[in-house]
């Protein structure tokens, strides 16, 4: 496997933690949720940022390597119904109970015993994808002090659900994920090309290249990494079929064709 087959793989957008990158905006959201959720105070926590900025990933972090805090449940896509996700919260306290046994108010009361003051926190990715009546039944279950919840979603959505009236005399924490400073790209691609021993593909890029990418991208951490995935990828055929040596370098022409190929540009 040649080195732009190698350098590739290490930009797919996946949840590997080797990947991680300390960019301020990551390492600041993450302080400030550690520091909510072991406070025990605050029922309802919204973590918001545009697509792609990396909220999932913290969540995925949190979950996998911090062991000082009680993360009782991680949903990475809310498709449930109300009792189906009452039932499965229930079910975290060792209690087996049939399919629609219970009803919603004896899955609370039920709740409501077996935990209480905060104590487990509950992670909810895509929370964009709640209905009105399940944000409802989290307030409900936040306001009783069951759990407490982080409701990961984008920031549109999340910034119209906290202007309502209900949660505006909630104890609430807003925690937001923004996008990769300018220096931050470089950063990111040559820290993870140099620890992988790939110091020569870092010699390609130059200051410029660095920053066409942060145009392209709007320093967007996922749009990044799919963009310089996409780069090494053109790289690679162009190795593999003895094309032409510009197509093997890091340069307008290859960085353009990358652009293309993702849909950042519109050619028609």
């Amino acid at each position: 496997m040649n080195q732009y087959a190698i350098a590739k793989e290490l930009f797919t957008d996946d949840f590997d933690l080797s990947g991680y990158f300390d960019s301020l905006t990551f390492e600041y959201a993450k302080k400030s949720l550690i520091d909510a959720i072991k406070a025990h105070d605050t029922p309802l926590v919204f973590l918001l940022g545009a697509p792609g900025s990396g909220k999932s990933f913290l969540l995925h972090y949190i979950t996998k390597k911090v062991q000082t805090i009680k993360i009782a449940k991680h949903f990475t896509h809310p498709y449930f119904d109300d009792k189906e996700f009452l039932e499965i919260l229930l079910s975290l306290a060792g209690k087996n109970i049939e399919r629609n046994e219970l009803t919603t108010e004896a899955l609370i009361s039920a709740l409501r015993k077996n935990f209480s003051n905060l104590e487990y926190t509950i992670f909810i990715d895509e929370a964009q994808l709640l209905t009105e009546d399940q944000i409802e039944l989290i307030r409900i279950l936040s306001d009783q002090k069951i759990f407490q919840f982080v409701l990961s979603m984008h920031k549109k959505e999340g910034q119209y659900i906290l202007e309502k009236e209900h949660f505006k005399s909630r104890t609430t924490r807003l925690i937001q994920l923004e996008a990769l400073q300018d220096h931050e790209v470089a950063r990111y691609i040559e820290n993870r090309l140099i620890s992988n021993n790939l110091s020569e593909i870092v010699a390609l890029f130059k200051p410029r290249h660095y920053k066409q990418l942060s145009q392209y991208t709007k320093r967007n951490f996922r749009t990044t990494k799919k963009l310089v995935k996409t780069l090494f990828e053109i790289m690679n055929i162009a190795h593999k079929e003895d094309l032409h040596k510009s197509f093997t370098k890091v340069n307008t022409k290859t960085l353009t064709m990358a652009v293309i190929d993702i849909g950042l540009i519109d050619v028609e």
